[in-house]
């Protein structure tokens, strides 16, 4: 069932930062988060015990917050395969998080998936058990309901999203209970990206398209998936590692045995630590890198405390992935139509490939991608900093109407399609 307010308030656009976030080079953007950020590892081929041994370990387990609300634990049940495969998460790993919210007097515990037109895979994945596990626990198919239009503050690359409506209800606590694996869109797959699966597939497919949510990844799938968790964010954080998948995750690489659990209250910093973990290298991760400058987590290990049993780190097969290209940013964002104005759109791009830069339309209350204008088509591209102009006209060379545009700005070489988009404010 697709319902949703059919109204958002429109923010400003945190633009300064997002400015010089993509102009400055990635080495030079990070550096150590604030806070606490404490990390817990468990080892052991038990996966109900290391993952209690992790959540253990950090020591942030948070029950006071927990006690009295509706906790809703999401893991990553992406296809119709058991954890040994790699591809999802184990259900042992779960029901520790289930029997540690249970004692902390959680109200209602709710394990969460939205499956894309194939139902949320609870039962070829083995979590059955919990429909008759206790009272207060169950399982939710977020595709079979109803969807709300929710504000993102500050959004990275939409104002709003449609998410499910039991997800943004006041008070509710989210468990990111994601799997350790490498993915060809965003190099990794973590707690953090695990969020993305509560977009709503019927609101964001583009026909023709075979990924159900395929208007995230042409915003830009690392933008998207850190633009969920700031409208939906993540109270407590676990990967199972117990059964990893290395190479072209998160669905055809390769299984891998490496019988660890890493927790902590910070998505962010529990990632950090995965990669620490696949010896992926921390830059690598955009969608990490955009978390980082949007405030939500640390830029790297640095400023993490890393406790529980020791470990070895074991170097992942690292997916086959597009060039990444960083958020473009247009000067001025705000043109208008019939003065002639003109914008210089600045992008970055990770090494030498094919790039093609569109301007784009893709409402948020109906998104439906519109190409309005080709600016580059596929050409061999430099790495580092590159410009291109728009004059504010379609392909036919007439003036757009006012309204809100994206630069989209598109990479290729070899396998794969990377995304990246910014806005463009058009006035009359």
């Amino acid at each position: 069932m697709f319902s949703a307010e059919v109204s958002v308030k429109r923010r400003s656009f945190l633009q300064f930062l997002a400015a010089e976030a993509v102009a400055s080079p990635l080495s030079q953007r990070l550096a150590s988060g604030a806070g606490v950020n404490q990390v817990g590892v468990g080892v052991s081929s038990d996966p109900y015990g290391a993952t209690q041994r992790a959540i253990s370990a950090s020591g942030q387990f948070p029950a006071a917050t927990i006690a009295g609300k509706t906790v809703m634990i999401k893991p990553n049940l992406v296809i119709k395969q058991p954890a040994t495969s790699g591809a999802t998460t184990d259900p042992q790993v779960v029901r520790a998080v289930v029997d540690l919210c249970l004692a902390a007097n959680a109200a209602e515990i709710i394990v969460v998936e939205g499956g894309v037109g194939v139902g949320a895979n609870f039962q070829p994945c083995g979590y059955d058990f919990f429909s008759s596990y206790d009272p207060r626990v169950r399982l939710m198919d977020f595709g079979a309901e109803s969807v709300s239009f929710v504000r993102v503050p500050n959004g990275v690359t939409y104002f709003g999203l449609y998410l499910p409506t039991p997800a943004v209800q006041p008070g509710v606590v989210f468990i990111s209970v994601a799997k350790l694996k490498t993915h060809v869109d965003t190099h990794a797959s973590l707690t953090t990206k695990n969020m993305f699966g509560l977009a709503s597939p019927a609101a964001y497919y583009v026909p023709g398209k075979l990924l159900g949510r395929m208007d995230g990844h042409i915003r830009g799938i690392d933008q998207a998936a850190v633009d969920v968790n700031l409208a939906c964010p993540i109270s407590f954080a676990v990967i199972d590692g117990i059964w990893g998948m290395e190479g072209n995750g998160p669905l055809t690489g390769t299984p891998i045995n490496t019988n660890v659990v890493l927790a902590g209250l910070n998505p962010i910093a529990v990632d950090r630590v995965a990669l620490d973990f696949m010896q992926i290298p921390q830059a690598s991760v955009p969608h990490l890198a955009y978390a980082y400058w949007w405030g939500l987590g640390p830029a790297g290990t640095t400023s993490v405390t890393v406790l529980g049993d020791s470990f070895t780190p074991v170097p992942f097969v690292r997916a086959d992935v597009a060039p990444t290209v960083w958020r473009p940013y247009a000067r001025p964002n705000r043109i208008s139509a019939s003065a002639g104005g003109t914008t210089t759109i600045s992008y970055t791009n990770s090494t030498p490939c094919n790039v093609n830069v569109d301007i784009i339309s893709d409402p948020d209350i109906k998104p439906s991608v519109t190409v309005i204008r080709t600016l580059q088509s596929y050409a061999p591209t430099a790495a580092g900093l590159n410009t291109i102009q728009w004059d504010g006209r379609d392909d036919n060379g007439a003036q757009v109407p006012p309204g809100i545009y994206l630069a989209r700005v598109m990479s290729t070489a070899g396998q794969g399609t990377g995304y990246a988009t910014g806005w463009i404010f058009v006035s009359r």
